[in-house]
């Protein structure tokens, strides 16, 4: 079928929504999204067939009275930069805020039922946090300039390394799955616990939308000089 031989990030494109589906079953669109599909599949052993039928049934699921979100394919690179900056660069500070305060109390209040659990949570927590505040800075000070100004070798350039930082974050996000078991809530946690667990489900979903306006849209114009 044509989809198996799509790269990831095109059926993304499509509408943005689908995002969410490729979350679901475990499907990286975002730092890998340009690997095809086809392949990625039979990387982790799924089943073609079972795949296509639960991609299209979750996309005839959408509400067919909203339209599909492709805004970002009206938008120039300098409009792109601003929606990045104020929808997800903005909800990623807010967020750390929170986990900071949230994070450090789970660790208090919880020690004695799970250290080994929680001792990991605020380690892969705090390099998480160091990367993406570190990250953000760059991106904002030094890389988005230089694609606005049209500086297109010095934005290649620094690309590179926005792209291996998106990685590294990736690589974070999937450690804290793999050491809190997909965020299964244990039976001894509080109401702090669960927000912790919530915000850090949707810190990953916000930066894996955020990574793919980057890496997919943006760079991708700026690497094929649009």
């Amino acid at each position: 079928m044509k989809i198996f031989e799509e790269k990831i990030s095109e059926l993304v494109k499509v509408d943005i929504r689908m995002a969410s589906f490729f979350q679901q079953v475990k499907i990286d669109f975002c730092c890998n999204g340009h690997r095809l599909l086809g392949e990625v599949l039979d990387e982790k052993g799924m089943d073609r067939d079972s795949f296509e039928s639960g991609l299209l049934a979750y996309r005839d699921s959408l509400p067919k009275d909203e339209e599909k979100e492709d805004f970002f394919q009206d938008m120039d690179n300098e409009e792109l930069i601003n929606h990045i900056r104020l929808n997800h660069h903005m909800y990623t500070r807010r967020v750390l805020k929170d986990l900071d305060q949230y994070v450090s109390a789970i660790v208090k209040a919880h020690y004695r039922h799970d250290k080994d659990l929680l001792l990991q949570i605020n380690r892969l927590y705090g390099s998480l946090r160091t990367e993406l505040l570190e990250h953000l800075i760059k991106e904002e000070v030094d890389l988005f300039p230089l694609i606005i100004s049209g500086d297109l070798k010095g934005a290649r350039e620094m690309i590179k390394i926005t792209e291996k930082e998106h990685d590294a974050a990736g690589n974070l996000l999937s450690e804290l799955r793999r050491v809190t078991k997909d965020y299964a809530f244990p039976e001894w946690g509080c109401n702090t616990f669960k927000a912790t667990y919530q915000n850090l489900e949707a810190l990953e979903s916000d930066l894996f939308r955020h990574i793919f306006l980057e890496n997919s849209i943006l760079f991708e114009r700026v690497e094929n000089d649009v």
